[in-house]
């Protein structure tokens, strides 16, 4: 399994509005962890994703301490 880094559009802000939210997701390809990403709760599914990398196991693990949904609201502050 890879880790991967995904930024999808998180919805309820408004029509054609969103923003950002960064998942961290183990998958065996970066399409299987994109598809994982569009199935996440908040996620706008009008829109594709933004983008995806891979990523090192110790940042999967430092991305996963805390929620991604979490982490979008303290960005929002």
């Amino acid at each position: 399994m890879r880790y991967y880094k995904i930024t999808c559009p998180r919805g309820h802000c408004g029509i054609g509005q969103y923003t950002d939210i960064v998942f961290a997701i183990r998958a065996a390809n970066l399409l299987e962890a994109m598809d994982k990403a569009k199935r996440m709760p908040g996620v706008k599914h009008t829109r594709g994703i933004i983008s995806g990398k891979e990523i090192s196991f110790e940042e999967f693990q430092e991305m996963r301490r805390v929620s991604a949904y979490e982490r979008c609201a303290r960005a929002a502050w």
